[in-house]
């Protein structure tokens, strides 16, 4: 097959840096995600407080196998010859990650370019627990997020609230999904305490609704956030941060404010978060817009339905 090398060279200059692609085929030991046992207990926890704070389910070994991979795909490379999800956006961050960027950074939807972090973003065992927190007989993948928190170094490097993660909802983010029935697993791989930007929800704000303009992820400034939505009066402000272990999960409802603040280690904080949806979630038009939509297709109609591969089911009850 004949290319036209001079279009490639030209093209490849202005849209640098381009998708590594392997030379040959990528073959991967899935990560393995420890059966989650959830009570009656667990259930409750989550449905009056927003969110659980659930078990150790990676190994110590996967965990620094997801690091690694973590590393790979901020530095470009691809284990397909598929195209990253964003793919400006995508160049955007790879950039950041060359340049040592300080600033908080995320790729969504890496499961496309790494078949390792595929293999846990995937996890039926995930997917099971979604299914019970949700009550839905199935549960699909809206999106995942690879995260990266720079190490600050200390607190004296924190400037104009670098570092942070606004105070949010992630719903903010979803309203073209026609229900707020969704959840996230969050798992960090490293120990994490406030030292180093863990992550911190408000219990019971769940119970709040979706706040207006809570799409508030970027927006560092966490006490000005804070003022705001108490403002709002819809209930008291618990901030409680959640100290967890590398490869510990956490589940969080698509309504509950959650943030997190700077990390002032010398190292980068990396979190892998699964954004998931129960089965009847569909469209929902004239709420804003997400890249999601694009993946419905021409023709989008009120009430179709997330799913198909680019939204892969989870966990199914037999």
């Amino acid at each position: 097959m004949q290319t036209n090398d001079s279009y490639l060279e030209k093209w490849s200059k202005g849209y640098s840096p381009l998708p590594i692609p392997p030379k040959e085929e990528v073959k991967i030991e899935p990560i393995k995600v420890a059966p989650i046992e959830v009570t009656d207990e667990c259930k409750k926890k989550f449905d009056t407080r927003g969110y659980w704070v659930g078990p150790k389910v990676i190994s110590d070994e996967d965990v620094k196998r997801l690091r690694h991979e973590i590393e790979r795909v901020f530095t470009g490379e691809i284990d397909s010859a598929t195209s990253p999800y964003e793919y400006k956006y995508w160049r955007q961050i790879v950039d950041k990650h060359r340049n040592k960027s300080k600033d908080v950074y995320k790729i969504n939807n890496a499961w496309y370019i790494n078949k390792t972090i595929r293999s846990l973003v995937l996890s039926k065992e995930i997917g099971a627990v979604a299914a019970k927190f949700l009550q839905t007989p199935e549960v699909r993948l809206w999106h995942d997020q690879v995260i990266n928190k720079p190490g600050l170094g200390s607190i004296e490097a924190v400037k104009d609230h670098s570092g942070n993660i606004g105070w949010h909802q992630d719903y903010g983010f979803w309203c073209t999904s026609n229900t707020s029935n969704m959840c996230t697993a969050w798992i960090p791989l490293q120990d994490v305490g406030e030292d180093n930007g863990c992550l911190r929800t408000i219990v019971h704000s769940h119970k709040w609704g979706l706040l207006p303009d809570s799409a508030t992820f970027f927006d560092k400034d966490m006490e000005k956030l804070k003022e705001r939505f108490v403002a709002e009066g819809r209930g008291d402000w618990i901030d409680e941060p959640c100290s967890m272990k590398a490869g510990q999960v956490a589940f969080h409802h698509a309504l509950t404010f959650h943030g997190s603040g700077p990390n002032i280690t010398d190292q980068p904080r990396y979190a892998i978060a699964i954004h998931i949806m129960p089965q009847n979630c569909g469209y929902a038009p004239g709420n804003g817009w997400h890249h999601n939509i694009k993946d419905l297709g021409p023709d989008a109609k009120e009430g179709d339905l997330f799913a198909g591969p680019c939204f892969p089911v989870l966990y199914k009850a037999e």
